[in-house]
C-alpha cells in the first residue's frame, strides 16, 4: 500500500468535505435567508423562466407550515382594482403573511398548506383569469419589473443549475447549493490537474489550499450567481486540456461560455493547442467550433423554449453592446488591474458580510512567476496551460475595458483563482531554490539573441 496515496487522498477529502460543512452551513444561517447580492437577477430570472415553462416550484415556511404565492396583476390598474378583493380571498384562507411589492403590480401571501388548493380555486372563480396569475415559491425582491426579468443578457447554463435547486424546493439554501458543489468540484479537478503536470502530492495539497481558501471563491460559492459556475467549467476546461483531452475540452470551454461569456476568454489557448498537435481537418474542426458550439448550445435550450430561437439570438446578439458599455458610476466598480491587489472589494451582503476580494498573494504571484516560466516550462511543460488560459482571461477583461465595458467588478475574477491556483501549486513546489529564477532569465537573454540573429539574418538577405 502507497502509505502517500492514502495520506494524500485522506488530507484531500477532509479539507473538501470540511469546505463543504462550512459553506453549507454559513449559506443556510437564519439571517441569510433572503436574497444577498445579485441574486435579486439571477433567482427570480430562474423562476420567471420555469414559470413560462409551466414549471410549478414550492416554498415552505416551516415556522408556520405556510406555503409562499405571488400573485401578480396583469398592470397597476388591474391591480388597483382588485388587490383588496385578492386580500380578502387570504384573509378567508387564513394567510399568515402578506407583503405588497410596491415595484410592481404583486403581493405575496404565504397561505396554510391545507388552505392552498382553496385558496388558488378561490382566486380562479373570483377573480377574472386576464386580471392576474400566480407564481408558487419564494417571495420577489422587490424591484421594477422583476417579474418579467428573464438575464437574457447572460447565457443560462448557470441559471440552469439554480433551476436544479429550485426545484427541489424555492427556497435560498437551495438556490445556493450547486455553487456550493461548484466549489467542491473546482477544488477536486484543480487537484486532478495538479497532479497531473507535477506528479507531486505536495504541489496538489499546495493548489488545494489556494484554492478552497480564495475569498473571492468562498463569496460567489454562498451566493446564487453565475461566476461559481463559470469558473466549474473554465476548471474542467484546462483539466481537460491538461489531460490532452482537446475534443472534450472544447466542449467544456463551450460550456464554460454557456454560463457568462467570459467563460471563453481562454479559449485561444484551446486553439493554438489544436493547431499543433491535430493532424487531421475534422479532428481540428471537431475540436475548436463544432464541440463548442454544441457546448453552448445545449445549455441555452431552456431559454430557447422559453423566449424562442430568434429572440434567444437577439439577445445574446444584443448583450454584446451592454457588455461593453459603462453601466454609470458603481462605487465598487474594480477594472481587472485592480484585481491583482484587492483594491475595491464587493460587498454582497452585510451583517454578515460576504465581499468579493480578490487574494493579491495568489494574482500578484502570477505576475512574478512570469519570470520564472521558461525554467518552470522546462521542468513541467503542461505548466503553459492553466498559465496561458489566465492570461487570456485577463487579456480578454483588459480588451473589454477598452472597448467601453469599462464597469468591471472584483467577482469576475473568481474565474482566474482556479488556473492561478494550479500554477502557484506548481511553481512552489518547484521554484524553491534560486536558480529558477537565474537560470530563466539566462534563457530569456538565449532566447533574444537569437531572435534578434534572425532578424540580422533576415535583413541581410
Amino acid at each position: 500500500m502507497d502509505w502517500r496515496r492514502v495520506l494524500f487522498i485522506a488530507v484531500s477529502a477532509v479539507i473538501l468535505i470540511g469546505s463543504f460543512w462550512y459553506l453549507y452551513d454559513f449559506a443556510s444561517r437564519s439571517d441569510l435567508r433572503d436574497y444577498i447580492g445579485d441574486e435579486v437577477w439571477y433567482v427570480p430570472a430562474s423562476r420567471n423562466v420555469l414559470h413560462r415553462l409551466g414549471v410549478s416550484l414550492h416554498y415552505v415556511n416551516e415556522t408556520t407550515n405556510s406555503a409562499g404565492i405571488n400573485v401578480i396583476f396583469s398592470n397597476t390598474s388591474v391591480r388597483i382594482k382588485y388587490q383588496y378583493e385578492v386580500e380578502k380571498i387570504a384573509l378567508r384562507y387564513n394567510a399568515t403573511y402578506e407583503m405588497e411589492y410596491l415595484k410592481f403590480p404583486g403581493v405575496y401571501f404565504e397561505v396554510p398548506l391545507e388552505n392552498v388548493d382553496g385558496f388558488i380555486g378561490a382566486l380562479s372563480s373570483e377573480i377574472p383569469p386576464d386580471a392576474y396569475y400566480v407564481v408558487p415559491g419564494y417571495r420577489y425582491p422587490d424591484k421594477e419589473n422583476i417579474q418579467n426579468y428573464l438575464n437574457t443578457e447572460h447565457p443560462f447554463l448557470g441559471k440552469d443549475l439554480i433551476m436544479l435547486g429550485m426545484l427541489v424546493e424555492d427556497r435560498p439554501i437551495n438556490w445556493r447549493l450547486p455553487g456550493i458543489l461548484a466549489f467542491i468540484m473546482i477544488g477536486l479537478l484543480v487537484v486532478l490537474a495538479t497532479y497531473r503536470i507535477s506528479g507531486s502530492y505536495l504541489a496538489a495539497l499546495i493548489a488545494l489550499i489556494f484554492t478552497v481558501a480564495d475569498p473571492t471563491l468562498e463569496a460567489t460559492a454562498v451566493t446564487a450567481m453565475l461566476d461559481i459556475h463559470v469558473a466549474l467549467f473554465v476548471t474542467l476546461f484546462t483539466t481537460l486540456l491538461i489531460y490532452e483531452k482537446r475534443k472534450a475540452s472544447g466542449f467544456a470551454v463551450g460550456l464554460a461560455a454557456a454560463a457568462k461569456l467570459s467563460g471563453a476568454f481562454g479559449y485561444p489557448i484551446l486553439l493554438i493547442k489544436a493547431f499543433r498537435d491535430e493532424r487531421r481537418l475534422t479532428s481540428f474542426l471537431l475540436a475548436i467550433a463544432a464541440l463548442p458550439a454544441l457546448g453552448f448550445l445545449i445549455p441555452n435550450l431552456v431559454a430557447i423554449k422559453a423566449v424562442g430561437f430568434e429572440q434567444w439570438v437577439d439577445d445574446i446578439l444584443g448583450s454584446f453592446r451592454w457588455h461593453l458599455s459603462n453601466k454609470g458610476g458603481h462605487p465598487a466598480a474594480s477594472p481587472v488591474w485592480e484585481w491583482f491587489v484587492n483594491k475595491k472589494a464587493f460587498p454582497f451582503h452585510y451583517n454578515p458580510n460576504i465581499f468579493a476580494q480578490t487574494d493579491p498573494f495568489l494574482l500578484l504571484s502570477m505576475v512574478l512567476f512570469i519570470l520564472s516560466l521558461p525554467w518552470l516550462y522546462r521542468k513541467r511543460g503542461k505548466i503553459l496551460i492553466p498559465f496561458g488560459i489566465f492570461w487570456s482571461t485577463v487579456g480578454f477583461f483588459v480588451l473589454q475595458y477598452l472597448l467601453g465595458g469599462t464597469t468591471q467588478f472584483s467577482f469576475y475574477a473568481t474565474v482566474l483563482v482556479p488556473p492561478a491556483a494550479i500554477v502557484m501549486g506548481i511553481a512552489l513546489k518547484e521554484l524553491l531554490r534560486w536558480e529558477a529564477f537565474t537560470d530563466s532569465l539566462w534563457l530569456y537573454l538565449e532566447w533574444l539573441l537569437e531572435i534578434k540573429d534572425r532578424i540580422r539574418l533576415r535583413l541581410g538577405r
